[in-house]
């Protein structure tokens, strides 16, 4: 039975509905309470903000970036000049065509945050308006990955704003929403609801929708999505009926939704999130590439995942590739020290080099359940292998907070802390963040290494995908040599749904266009 909280929130964010055709009400973990895609990488505004606004290419289910906003594009022999043409048919929800001021403005402020769009900058030479319609990129030199960059998929997507909503300083609240995707804007209360509403002027393309490419179909009337933080309470909702959708289903619910035809459940989105040990390469005794790679040989995947989802096997995979499996850059090249349990091993490149006992100082979060159960496993493992682990128990907060410090443990440092990305940002190198090498600019941990360097960059200017996958395998190969992170497992969360709604769209991100709701 609902409960009176859970009423009430329902009521209020279907207010004066009546007339709508169809509405669909999903549950998402998390809130929104900004909405400005370059203000941060939160993923539920994200999610949301692929809803209000569209993007010039898009990545498609083979992880290939296709037009979206862009009618025709063309590149010079050089590789050094792109132009561009809008598809026709492209509006703002306040009714404006789309123009390539609007574009331009849109690309200039994306390059400034973004960091594959400052990789962009520092090779633009110009970017100009041929027409209305039509505009060109021209580059002091060829850099194949400008058109992933136009067709970013996750950390700062490259979303098309009206001119004037594109010159707002990155830190200023936007002064409205109005976007150019295929729904608006209808209601935004912060802990309780975000809204949207289908924009019956957005132009879809012909093809068939695939990951974030293709047509996106506004098959519902409004879309809603609604705060709930307590996940029971989210679960209970969707089996009396009152949302359509739920994601991040508790584990241990699982088993409610067998034997229920009216639900459909499975794991979403596809490529999951990877669990990350993360290590500080700046203190000892981690600063030792030995004693690092001791610890690779102390861990196991599958204790990290049985811990996490015990019997649910398919919902894990023991994975070798720092860059997910199933993505396009999935290598084993130099795994075999995290793959194979071996406290002996971890041992004797202890002893080689000269371990004296100082311990590992481990951020332990234990006001979630994730961090605690896993960090129980993580201590145990270092333990058997040899380590000396400083257990601080701590909260979450102090964790993303303590963690910024590269300084001593005695002055509030720390060796090493586990967490979680997800696939979209973990499947590819420049989004990844722990392959960089890149010293002081590094993600916490700081690794420094040149070779890993060279090797990032080469990935950076390939040319074609057979040059990218070379030097992904060479950046998995050092990254694991210098041990960047320990990868300890991939795994899926899990969504249910109505068995009303059909043509769910199998993507990395959360998409909610193209689903259809039946009475």
């Amino acid at each position: 039975m609902k409960t009176a909280s859970l009423a009430a929130l329902m009521t209020c964010a279907s207010f004066g509905l009546a007339q709508a055709e169809s509405v669909l009400k999903i549950r998402d973990v998390g809130d929104i309470q900004q909405m400005d895609p370059l203000l941060s990488t939160n993923y539920p505004m994200r999610d949301m903000s692929y809803l209000i606004w569209d993007t010039l290419f898009a990545v498609d289910a083979n992880f290939e970036v296709q037009p979206q906003m862009v009618g025709d594009y063309s590149v010079s022999d050089d590789g050094k000049t792109y132009e561009f043409t809008l598809r026709d048919g492209l509006m703002f929800h306040d009714g404006a065509a789309v123009t390539t001021a609007d574009v331009i403005a849109s690309i200039e402020r994306w390059m400034s945050k973004d960091s594959l769009g400052l990789q962009i900058k520092k090779r633009l030479d110009k970017i100009e308006a041929i027409d209305d319609t039509s505009w060109r990129i021209v580059l002091t030199e060829p850099f194949g990955q400008l058109l992933n960059g136009l067709g970013r998929m996750t950390a700062y997507p490259l979303f098309i704003m009206p001119e004037r909503l594109a010159k707002t300083p990155i830190g200023e609240k936007l002064p409205d929403l109005t976007g150019s995707g295929p729904f608006k804007l209808a209601d935004w209360q912060p802990g309780v609801v975000f809204a949207v509403e289908k924009f019956d002027d957005y132009a879809p393309r012909d093809e068939p929708p695939s990951n974030l490419a293709g047509g996106k179909l506004a098959k519902v009337d409004r879309i809603e999505r609604l705060t709930i933080p307590d996940g029971m309470s989210a679960l209970n909702a969707l089996l009396a009926g009152e949302i359509d959708m739920l994601t991040g289903v508790p584990y241990d619910a699982i088993a409610l939704l067998d034997g229920d035809d009216s639900i459909e459940y499975g794991p979403r989105p596809m490529l999951g999130q990877s669990v990350q040990i993360v290590l500080n390469h700046t203190q000892p005794p981690l600063d030792n590439i030995k004693v690092r790679q001791a610890v690779q040989l102390a861990l196991s995947q599958e204790a990290f995942m049985l811990t996490l989802l015990g019997d649910h096997d398919e919902l894990y995979e023991i994975c070798p590739s720092i860059f997910m499996c199933g993505a396009p850059y999935a290598t084993d090249v130099n795994s075999e020290r995290y793959m194979t349990e071996d406290y002996e091993g971890a041992k004797a490149l202890l002893k080689e080099a000269g371990y004296d006992g100082t311990p590992i100082t481990f951020l332990h979060p234990t006001d979630q359940q994730f961090q605690r159960d896993m960090g129980i496993v993580l201590i145990d493992k270092l333990q058997k292998g040899g380590f000396v682990v400083d257990d601080r128990q701590i909260d979450l907060a102090t964790m993303f907070s303590r963690r910024n410090n590269n300084g001593p443990v005695a002055e509030g440092g720390w060796n090493m802390f586990l967490t979680a990305f997800g696939g979209d940002a973990m499947m590819d190198p420049l989004t990844n963040p722990y392959v960089t090498g890149a010293c002081e600019n590094a993600f916490v941990g700081w690794p420094c290494d040149e070779e890993l360097q060279a090797n990032w960059n080469e990935f950076l200017l390939a040319g074609d995908a057979e040059a990218r996958k070379a030097a992904a395998v060479k950046i998995q190969d050092r990254s694991n040599e210098i041990v960047t992170f320990v990868p300890m497992g991939q795994y899926s969360g899990v969504s249910a749904w109505s068995s009303k709604l059909d043509g769910l769209i199998q993507s990395p991100l959360q998409v909610y266009w193209n689903i259809e709701k039946s009475e």
